[in-house]
């Protein structure tokens, strides 16, 4: 498993993490709203992150030897945007 891989199966794991904390508060008897909304504020921001991280390691995994030498900055400029 190469470093980039790892980094996203690890953001997983965290993201389920946040998830499981969501669903467990949901399950009380007596509910802590803040306490859930809050964690799923940072689960959605947490997926986020991960749909940008993975749609970077995606397109330099598949097009970077593709991509020309005259193209690179217009690629460079695509991955800044993506990271917002």
């Amino acid at each position: 498993m190469n470093s980039d891989t790892k980094e996203l199966v690890n953001h997983i794991s965290r993201l389920e993490g946040q998830l499981a904390s969501v669903k467990s508060e949901l399950i009380k008897h007596d509910v802590d709203c803040l306490r859930a909304s809050t964690t799923l504020l940072s689960a959605a921001r947490s997926f986020a992150g991960l749909r940008q991280k993975f749609t970077e390691a995606f397109l330099r995994k598949h097009f970077v030897g593709n991509v020309a030498t005259r193209d690179t900055e217009k690629f460079e400029k695509l991955i800044a945007l993506i990271r917002g």
